[in-house]
This record gives structure tokens, C-alpha cells and sequence, in this order.
């Protein structure tokens, strides 16, 4: 096996997995808008279900967030009259509690046979026991060298509990088809949001944001896309990439041109731009500093896992991520002397 083909399969890893991970998810969270609340508030409703009296810093490490971000989300929740403080005896810290309200938002949210709303449905006949239980057992040795062994423990009672999900329609094979891609599903966010945040400190010596690099990555990968395009790869708002383009623009990562479309510009990465990947690219990807959990998986296993999340990519309807992967990846290899990278 060639050192190229190990690295392409790494990265190909972990775009099939963050693009397999965005579709559920923001499916996900426009069906969970309608009723009022956003996807991340209703997470925090599970979590505060599932364990009662937690803290805001477990919240936070469960739900893969910043203490911020939690707190934030506290306030809303609170304002909304969904959950509550209980105070401790010693008044100096509280526990969080759901109200009779929150609870009614859970199950409000909850999806049943009926309904069948949100992609986890989908995936239901998608793979076999075996290769769920594979796919499952991989990422599960990958969270436990991320030491977030304390979300097995959250998966198994959102499971047991039934929040996600009502499975009283459901025969017994699809039940435990439909725990299994929980399961899994919830195993795929953790590892895509630790790969975030390994990520997210090195590129401060770049002088750009993890949601800048991706995007960099999408524009090298299709020269003289535009931003409703970018918009819809990257499953960001409209809103949000205006605000990645115009700061990529301003720190000359980027060329924008006009476009035919009103009101619409055609993107291209700028040499100082393809430097910051190419030299990104061999400091944390290359050398597998934000992958350090994927060096014992032999290449095999990522071969065979790479397979199964093409296959859930285009169950989902992502038809566009292996082409992304295979155009970002030769993107770096003819940047490169030699093609050796």
C-alpha cells in the first residue's frame, strides 16, 4: 500500500463521515424548528432527561459544545419556561431540571412510524447487523481514545428511554436496526465534532476559522462555484456563507468575480489561499495531528468503513461528497512537488 492511497483513504474517512453526520443533522434540525425550539435546545432537553439534576459543564461535555454555547442555550431554555435551577443545600451551585412543558417539547419531537420526517429513517435496512455492528465497534474504539467514554452511558439511556424516537409501531429487528443507527449516528457526531475541536486550535497560526478552511477546501475542490452552491455542499445558511466569503475575501484567500446571476460571484481560491491549505494540510493532516485516534485502525478496516459511509452518503442523497473528496484530495496532490505528499 502506497503512503497516497493510506492518506486519501483518511481523508476520504472523515469527509464521508462529516457529510453523512451534516445531512441527518440538518434535517434534523428543520424538522425540530417547527415546533418552536432548535435542534441544540432539544439536545439539552435529552441530556437534562436523561440525567437529571446535571451540571452545565457535563451538559457541555456530552453535548460536544463550549460552556458558552450551553449557557446560552440555558437562558433560552429557561426564558421558554423548559427547564428549571434546583437549588443545593449550599446555595452555591444548582442542579438543572425539566419542567412539565420541557418534557411536552421531547415528546412533541419525538418521530414515529407515522411521521417518518428525519433521515435516521432512511439509513433503517441501509446495512446489515454485522455492518452496523462494525461500523459501531470502529467508532467506538475511536471515542474511547478520545476518553469520552461518559457518552455511551447518555446513548444507552436515549435508547432505552425511547426520546428520539417512538418504537411502538416498529416490529423487533427494526428496533434494534433503529437503536443501532442511534447509536452510530450519535458516535459519528462525537467524532466529527472532536476532529473540529483538535482542529480548531492549530489553525489560529493561520489566522483562520475551521468553517473558513472548509470552505477554502469546497473552493479549491470547484473552481468558479458560487455561493448558493457553497451554500448548499457545505449545508450552511445563506447568511453564513455571505459572512465566510466576505472574510475569506478580506484576508485575500479567495478571488470573487461576477457572475451572469444577479447578484452572484464566482469564488476561486487565491495562491495565498492554496498555501494555507498545502501548508495546513501537512501540519495537521498529513501527519495525523487531528487524527491521532485513526493510527491503529488498520488500513483495511478504514478501507471497508470509507465503503459503508459512501454508501450511507448516497442513501442520504450526497451525491456530490465523493466527488469533493476525490477533486479536494487531488487538489493538494498537484499542489505538491512531485505529486509526493
Amino acid at each position: 500500500m502506497e503512503r497516497n492511497e493510506y492518506l486519501f483513504n483518511i481523508h476520504s474517512l472523515y469527509n464521508q463521515a462529516r457529510y453523512a453526520f451534516l445531512k441527518i443533522e440538518s434535517n434534523y434540525a428543520r424538522t425540530v424548528e417547527t415546533s418552536g425550539i432548535t435542534l441544540p435546545q432539544l439536545r439539552v432537553l435529552w441530556i437534562i432527561k436523561v440525567f437529571p439534576g446535571i451540571s452545565l459543564s457535563n451538559i457541555a461535555r456530552i453535548g460536544c459544545w463550549s460552556t458558552p454555547t450551553v449557557s446560552n442555550i440555558i437562558k433560552i431554555l429557561m426564558n421558554k419556561k423548559l427547564i428549571f435551577k434546583e437549588e443545593t443545600i449550599n446555595k452555591k451551585s444548582y442542579k438543572l431540571q425539566l419542567t412539565e412543558m420541557g418534557n411536552c417539547f421531547i415528546n412533541i419531537n419525538k418521530q414515529d412510524k407515522k411521521k417518518k420526517k428525519i433521515y435516521l429513517f432512511d439509513l433503517i435496512g441501509l446495512y446489515s447487523h454485522k455492518e452496523l455492528d462494525f461500523m459501531i465497534d470502529i467508532f467506538t474504539g475511536i471515542i474511547k481514545k478520545e476518553k469520552k467514554e461518559f457518552i455511551f452511558d447518555y446513548i444507552e439511556k436515549i435508547n432505552e428511554m425511547n426520546l428520539k424516537i417512538d418504537l411502538i409501531d416498529f416490529d423487533i429487528y427494526a428496533v434494534s436496526v433503529i437503536k443501532k443507527t442511534i447509536c452510530l449516528y450519535n458516535l459519528l457526531r462525537t467524532f466529527i465534532l472532536t476532529i473540529k475541536s483538535n482542529h480548531t486550535g492549530p489553525l489560529k497560526e493561520f489566522n483562520i476559522t475551521y468553517a473558513q478552511l472548509r470552505a477554502l477546501w469546497i473552493i479549491a475542490a470547484f473552481p468558479g462555484i458560487t455561493s448558493s452552491e457553497l451554500s448548499e455542499i457545505s449545508f450552511w445558511s445563506p447568511s453564513t456563507v455571505h459572512v465566510i466569503v466576505k472574510n475569506l475575501n478580506s484576508k485575500y484567500f479567495i478571488h470573487k468575480e461576477k457572475a451572469l446571476i444577479r447578484n452572484a460571484f464566482y469564488l476561486d481560491i487565491s495562491k495565498q489561499g492554496e498555501f494555507l491549505i498545502i501548508e495546513d494540510y501537512n501540519k495537521n493532516q498529513k501527519s495525523l495531528i487531528i487524527f491521532e485516534e485513526l493510527k491503529d485502525i488498520s488500513f483495511k478496516e478504514i478501507f471497508k468503513l470509507n465503503n459503508l459511509l459512501v454508501r450511507m452518503n448516497n442513501k442520504l442523497g450526497n451525491h456530490k461528497t465523493e466527488e469533493y473528496v476525490k477533486k479536494s484530495f487531488a487538489f493538494i496532490e498537484s499542489k505538491t512537488i512531485g505529486n509526493q505528499i
